[in-house]
């Protein structure tokens, strides 16, 4: 019996290189547990080397512990461990996730890996769907946590694809593993903390077995209408057109308003779509030529052929530790920008302020149309 996908076909995508090691993101629970067996097994049969992130919040003094259990579980094996550790931590699930991708992301780049693999199971991809179909999200989309997807932290994430090879598997399936071979994991008390979405979710899934296999059979259909969606997508990207300024060029009248959104995030150099029914509002405006609007960030123009996207100027700017100008441009002394005075206002005025930069925006897109257009392995949970 096979858990989870090819470790190897879905890894060898993001990192042929041999000696490069691939991170895990290893929490103590049983979903990461099993993720750090199997890949461990995995890292045998193939020579590769491992590396495993635990992060401690500092939201619970328990934590620890709990990166200390999986340090032990890590020298049996032999695998590299590393605690992370959350300086200024706030009690909120969202802010945890995004300090969690952050500190992962600069550890994985301080490491020389090129992925993240991670414990998502069906189970999660349930739960997300049920709370997006709450908030009125319909189609494929709906079905997340995608087999692969860009690290969602940038720029620190730059270039790194977030793997969760166990997406198709149960929970269920991985703990038999885990009994199987008489190893403990560790149970999150925020797990079961009913103030919080997800937890009500997977408290009323386990109320209701028949919802709850519905709900399973529905998902694993959206998953596979997902990778087919993302598949599309990620050739759509191959049609967008960088100029070096970094200024966004698509040849086609139409835009989907999950490409438009898309392009607003890599046009404003951040890390979040707007809103789906602001850009749907947005692209109906957006009719005759000439036309121009601001969404999250950045500036969308009705062209003759298309639409033209740059950053919205008046959005302030910053420069990150990673060396890139507002999430657009990289540091390099031998790179150079056209000239100033060619460009139009909107672009001039979101240009950095010297010498010695290129865009990053194409290498961006290209790195999200190669996650997108990952094939949906095969998951086999039972």
């Amino acid at each position: 019996m096979r858990l989870g996908a090819d470790f190897s076909a879905l890894i060898d995508r993001f990192s042929l290189e041999s000696k490069q090691p691939v991170a895990l993101a290893v929490s103590g629970g049983s979903d990461s547990l099993a993720l750090l067996f199997l890949s461990h097994h995995w890292a045998k049969m193939t020579g590769r080397s491992l590396i495993a992130l635990t992060v401690d919040h500092g939201l619970r003094p328990e934590a620890k512990f709990e990166a200390a259990v999986v340090a032990a579980h890590c020298a049996d094996l032999g695998i590299q461990h590393q605690t992370l550790c959350w300086i200024d931590p706030k009690p909120t699930q969202s802010a945890a996730r995004t300090a969690r991708y952050r500190l992962l992301a600069r550890a994985v780049q301080d490491a020389g890996a090129s992925c993240l693999l991670t414990g998502h199971t069906l189970d999660d991809v349930i739960e997300t769907a049920l709370i997006r179909r709450r908030r009125g999200v319909r189609g494929p989309i709906q079905a997340g946590p995608a087999l692969a997807a860009p690290l969602p932290a940038w720029p620190d994430g730059r270039g790194i694809a977030l793997l969760r090879p166990l997406v198709s598997t149960t929970r269920a399936a991985l703990r038999i593993y885990l009994e199987a071979r008489n190893i403990e994991w560790m149970d999150d008390p925020s797990n079961d903390n009913p103030s919080f979405e997800r937890v009500r979710v997977r408290k009323f899934l386990a109320r209701h077995n028949s919802l709850a296999a519905m709900a399973s059979r529905a998902v694993m259909t959206l998953q596979a209408e997902r990778a087919r969606a993302d598949a599309a997508l990620g050739e759509e990207l191959a049609e967008i057109a960088i100029k070096a300024d970094g200024l966004i060029e698509t040849p086609a009248p139409a835009l989907s308003p999950r490409l438009a959104g898309l392009l607003a995030r890599c046009a404003s150099g951040g890390h979040r779509d707007p809103r789906g029914g602001a850009v749907k509002d947005m692209l109906a405006n957006l009719t005759t030529p000439g036309s121009r609007q601001t969404l999250g960030g950045a500036w969308f123009q009705r062209t003759q052929s298309g639409f033209a996207i740059g950053r919205d100027p008046a959005n302030g700017r910053s420069q990150s530790e990673s060396a890139l100008f507002d999430g657009r441009y990289v540091r390099d002394s031998g790179a150079e920008l056209p000239d100033r005075s060619d460009a139009s206002f909107l672009v001039r005025h979101a240009l950095p302020g010297d010498l010695g930069w290129r865009e990053v925006i194409s290498e961006r897109l290209a790195h999200m149309r190669h996650c997108y257009l990952t094939p949906f392995y095969d998951c086999i949970s039972e």
